[in-house]
């Protein structure tokens, strides 16, 4: 009698992908329950705050009284959920393998709750895909799944909690694909939407099937509108490229700080969230009560022109000083304040007929979400979702296409990633996860050499170098590499006379490096374009060395590779 049947690879896989398929439900359903939670919690703590009429001395004393406390939590407690969440996340599936430390989700829920609730300009969503992806990451690593099934949940969780966040599934699995995993081909699009659909039948479960906002029906009046909508595409353009240069060096700026005043940075924040909030009330928190008005005319172009820039100096102020929250909601108000003054000027004067300026808010909120976030796939699903009116995808195809295109042209780097690379963490680009290749950087690479510090004597480097032969060195310290420099160059400088000066003088002002997953070509390339040593570079701290490649290490691997046998057995 067998106690056991031989079961086949192909029955293995089905009942792999039938597993896997139960965890996307059970994550999603997670997802869209830490979501609706967190959308609760805010109100909450926002009406305990405030009350219902707060006073002027309460709106100003708020934001600082609770920053003061979030930032004791996100120095000491919790180190890693500072900002939206929409970057760490990227960084996870990247680069991590799809693992977020447990109390990170936890971490981030009760502080992005008392940033948004204590009145700082900032969006519930971002948060939410890090908690809803954090717990992801959770459940994989209690089952101790294989890291790149770990890896397919963190970005299903993503998808789930955005969903439920915003309402609005379709929008949520395009936004997993094209920001969180970099590729709308990625096999994951059956999952995410099996995940996003469970997230969204527990929000509507719990809080009810009503939309996020109530939208006036849409006409496109005439043909020449086209036009004032590609104005509105150009103008949120150059929003876009104002907010988020902005933001970046915003955010630079206290990076810069003194390292004490790290815990004391969120509460600068609030004091300047405080001061903003005694002027225009209305830009505290998510704010989408606005956005509703503007939606439907019920604000005057002076204020609408008011709020999109306050808005805009708001945020810069909430997320740069270090706070918890997002840029997805901002993105909206401000698209929604700068369209629906822009409509409300076409409304006015255009000798055509012209669409509510309600619908000109609708298309600016897309067309905003286009510029900033560069997801411009997910902002025209996103307003159709709200929509359900296939008649305004032509004028938002038109003003998107234009802010994206302004956006990219003058900022090239998406903010999430740029926001990234402000901590040294940089992504893989496209063209690195996609193109094959014989092999990278980490195959070739040998231990880098000690590090000279870049205000060592270049006599000194010069004469106390270990290895007369050696192709160069690399300066800096174990916390922070500063370039590279050849030993030609250091001879040059010694025949010129220029031995007392330190050797920080002769880096170039740009680091020529390649990372551990860099192909081939790419390695050639960068080591054919510096100092002979090419530095290779963390991508979870780009100011640490990993290694270093020489065209001496390259050819003794490529020979290696070449003749395995005959020498060896020679």
């Amino acid at each position: 009698m067998k106690f056991f049947r031989t079961i086949s690879p192909q029955q293995l896989r089905l009942r792999e992908h039938q597993i896997f398929l139960a965890l996307t439900i059970v994550v999603g359903i997670l997802a869209g329950l830490s979501a609706v939670l967190f959308t609760v919690a805010i109100d909450r703590v926002t009406r305990l705050l405030f009350g219902l009429d707060p006073s002027a001395a309460r709106m100003f004393i708020v934001p600082i009284a609770v920053s003061v406390l979030t930032g004791i939590l996100l120095v000491k407690v919790f180190p890693g959920v500072r900002g939206s969440g929409v970057p760490q996340t990227e960084a996870a599936y990247h680069l991590h393998g799809g693992i977020i430390p447990r109390r990170v989700p936890f971490g981030k829920f009760l502080t992005g709750v008392l940033c948004i609730g204590s009145g700082h300009s900032m969006g519930r969503e971002g948060p939410s895909v890090q908690i809803g992806a954090g717990l992801a990451s959770a459940v994989g690593q209690w089952l101790n799944l294989p890291r790149a099934r770990q890896r397919d949940l963190l970005a299903v969780g993503a998808a789930g909690a955005l969903a439920a966040a915003f309402n609005t599934p379709v929008a949520a699995v395009l936004f997993a694909l094209e920001e969180i995993i970099g590729d709308l081909n990625a096999g994951l699009l059956g999952s995410t939407v099996v995940a996003s659909v469970a997230a969204v039948i527990v929000e509507r479960s719990i809080l009810g099937n009503e939309p996020l906002f109530r939208v006036p029906t849409y006409h496109l009046q005439h043909p020449a509108e086209l036009l004032a909508y590609g104005a509105l595409g150009i103008a949120g353009g150059i929003i876009s490229v104002v907010f988020c240069k902005t933001l970046l060096g915003a955010r630079a700026a206290f990076q810069r700080m003194p390292g004490w005043s790290r815990m004391l940075q969120p509460a600068l924040g609030g004091l300047g969230i405080g001061a903003l909030l005694l002027v225009a009330p209305q830009v505290r928190g998510v704010g989408y009560e606005y956005v509703d008005q503007a939606l439907n005319g019920g604000m005057a172009v002076r204020m609408m022109v008011l709020l999109c820039g306050l808005k805009i100096v708001a945020t810069i102020v909430s997320y740069s000083s270090g706070n918890a929250g997002g840029i997805f909601a901002p993105s909206l108000y401000i698209g929604a304040m700068a369209g629906g003054a822009l409509g409300t000027f076409v409304h006015r004067i255009a000798p055509f007929p012209t669409a509510d300026p309600g619908a000109y808010a609708l298309v600016g909120m897309g067309t905003l979400f286009a510029g900033i976030i560069r997801a411009p796939m997910t902002s025209v699903f996103m307003i159709f979702e709200i929509t359900q009116d296939y008649q305004i995808l032509v004028p938002l195809m038109v003003a998107n296409l234009l802010a994206f295109v302004i956006s990219r042209r003058y900022q090239p780097t998406p903010v999430y990633h740029a926001l990234l690379k402000q901590d040294d963490i940089h992504l893989p680009t496209a063209l690195t996860r996609g193109l094959p290749t014989t092999w990278t950087a980490a195959d070739v690479m040998t231990a880098p050499p000690p590090l000279a510090p870049g205000d060592a004597a270049i006599a000194t480097l010069w004469h106390q170098a270990p290895r007369r032969d050696a192709v160069g060195w690399l300066i800096g310290t174990a916390e922070r590499i500063e370039g590279a420099v050849s030993t030609a160059r250091v001879a040059d400088a010694m025949a010129s006379g220029q031995g007392s000066e330190p050797v920080r003088t002769l880096l170039d002002d740009a680091l020529v490096h390649a990372h551990p997953d860099h192909p081939s070509d790419i390695v050639l390339e960068r080591l054919a374009a510096g100092s002979g040593m090419l530095p290779i570079l963390s991508r979870d701290d780009g100011a640490r060395a990993l290694g270093v490649v020489t065209l001496r290490d390259v050819v003794r691997f490529l020979g290696v590779r070449a003749v395995p046998d005959s020498n060896s057995h020679s």
